[in-house]
């Protein structure tokens, strides 16, 4: 299991305010796949308007990168710049 951290604007909308999530997930696509089942719309709204940030590293695309039990995994805002 994995232990992913969200936002809490994000958790108020998708898990009722929890702010911390286990799930079973190899990779970031897995995580999103089992974040998607857990809590519909989630997974979804990660990919299409959310950062993921591995281990204090902001990833702009993570489908791949693999994720163990030690690693800590933020979903966050994207920041919009100019």
């Amino acid at each position: 299991m994995v232990k992913v951290t969200l936002s809490s604007g994000t958790a108020q909308q998708f898990t009722n305010g929890v702010t911390e999530v286990n799930v079973e997930a190899k990779n970031v696509r897995q995580m999103f796949k089992a974040l998607e089942a857990n809590f519909p719309g989630l997974g979804e709204e990660i990919q299409t308007s959310m950062s993921v940030a591995i281990d204090g590293v902001i990833l702009p695309d993570p489908f791949l990168e693999e994720v163990t039990e030690a690693s800590e995994i933020f979903v966050l805002p994207k920041i919009g710049g100019g």
